[in-house]
């Protein structure tokens, strides 16, 4: 791949600009529930942030560490948006380094380019989730665990643990991808590299010494998510994706030369987290959807920066043009998403009717998004979570209670595929005010005015 070869300053100045386009996404202020969820959270301290995660379904690291940057950058929407991208970046910088010291800068270069044309990777690098973190953690891990079954040394076995925590504190599926990488590694020594068999029993007693802290935690919260996640079946993006990374994988192993340990220990760590999900999801219950496979996307990538180094000729060509194509194509389409301005439209329309008087009604989580905008008015809920204390401005109700709430205007939100229930619609006379969509989900608000005594309402 000489044709990638450049000078040094070249070099980093391509790496810099790539590990920085993702700033480019962050200048809005559209939230969807989730990223309104880790915004209302690290508002609290952080004893009760692990509190409050003890009884939702995530790991604290993530959540800590945000806070702990906006105790010292502020907390601005920018801010938690930018924190995301650090994770992306660090992912950039990891390749810079680690790839281009072992493996070569062509390596390097090409594994930059296939981590933006992965799909999401970008989506996840400005959303305030822990994603782009996972990402970085679970990529340093598989890098670390090959340097250390190639090289030997002992600090790639302590870097290989403390990778492999920072993921398992950070995000579940990223636990189960370094669960992954560790299971490989030693099955990997046991057979074939048994002079390092010591130095991996401390890796192993480090990890898993260190994440002894969460493990009660971890029980608890699975067994809430076997009661009550809201997945119902099978996600047909978990399989497309699944289906995706198949191809990929088989058409890269086809030739023999890049059927290397590096490829071959890659492709079980990507395949295995999503076809471990999915039997899950059939086998249990269904956990697991199409997004949290991005946490193995970084070692996507590397896999298909070490499957180029054997391509020659046309095909070469083809394939670096193809990955720059869509590299240009997720950012531009992520750009496009991100900066929708639908949701801003709605708050200019209703920022001239409303009052700081007025309550908010809901009774799905479309409290996250609009408690977030008017923190200031009332907002309240008719059915609870434990992890809902996040919130602090959103009460939840009973069903019973809908009716004494009339003291000022009342709006009704809601995910455009719900209907108003009848404990509510029975009490009010509902007209639909406007519609807005924000990330993934479209919302519908509705003015409701509380029915007069004599006045039939046979609900919207």
């Amino acid at each position: 791949m000489k044709k990638l070869q450049l000078k040094n300053k070249q070099f980093y100045i391509l790496t810099a600009i790539a590990a920085l386009l993702p700033v480019g996404l962050v200048f809005n202020s559209n939230v969807w529930f989730d990223e309104a969820y880790t915004i209302s959270l690290i508002r609290h301290s952080y004893s009760e942030i692990i509190e409050i995660l003890k009884t939702d379904m995530h790991p604290p690291l993530y959540f800590l560490s945000l806070k702990l940057f906006c105790d010292v950058f502020g907390y601005s929407l920018i801010a938690t948006k930018l924190f995301s991208v650090l994770g992306y970046t660090a992912l950039i910088v990891l390749g810079a380094f680690t790839l281009k010291k072992h493996y070569g800068e062509s390596t390097s270069l090409v594994f930059t380019m296939a981590a933006g044309a992965i799909p999401m990777l970008f989506y996840f690098s400005c959303q305030q989730r822990s994603y782009s973190w996972s990402v970085f953690f679970v990529t340093m891990c598989y890098l670390q665990a090959v340097l250390s079954v190639k090289k030997s040394d002992t600090y790639h076995f302590i870097l290989m643990s403390a990778a492999a925590l920072a993921a398992g504190y950070n995000h579940f599926f990223a636990l189960l991808a370094v669960a992954i990488v560790f299971a490989a590694v030693n099955v990997y020594i046991v057979f074939k590299k048994r002079e390092l068999i010591k130095k991996l029993i401390i890796a192993d007693a480090i990890t898993i010494a260190g994440y002894s802290v969460w493990v009660l935690p971890l029980l608890s919260q699975a067994k809430s998510a076997a009661k009550e996640f809201w997945l119902k079946g099978v996600e047909p993006l978990s399989v497309v994706i699944f289906v995706l990374s198949l191809s990929v994988i088989a058409v890269f192993l086809l030739k023999k030369s890049n059927r290397s340990f590096e490829n071959i220990f890659a492709a079980v760590c990507v395949l295995g987290l999503q076809a471990g999900g999915l039997l899950g999801t059939i086998l249990i219950r269904p956990f697991y959807i199409g997004r949290y496979s991005i946490v193995i996307a970084g070692v996507g990538a590397v896999f298909i920066s070490f499957g180029c180094k054997e391509l020659k000729g046309k095909v070469k060509g083809a394939v670096l043009i193809l990955i720059a194509a869509l590299l240009v194509t997720n950012y531009v389409s992520t750009a496009a998403f991100e900066y929708d301005s639908s949701a801003s439209r709605f708050r200019e329309k209703i920022d001239s009717v409303l009052s700081k008087n007025d309550s908010f009604l809901y009774f799905d989580s479309s409290f996250g998004v609009m408690s977030f905008y008017y923190p200031d008015n009332k907002h309240y809920c008719t059915f609870k979570q434990d992890w809902f204390s996040a919130f602090d401005n959103v009460k939840c109700i009973e069903k019973s209670q809908v009716k004494e709430l009339a003291d000022a205007k009342i709006w009704i939100v809601t995910e455009n595929t719900k209907k108003i229930p009848r404990y509510i619609s029975k009490y009010y006379n509902i007209s639909k005010y406007d519609s807005f969509k924000c990330d993934f989900n479209t919302y519908v608000i509705y003015l409701a005015n509380p029915i007069t005594k004599g006045e039939k309402n046979d609900g919207i």
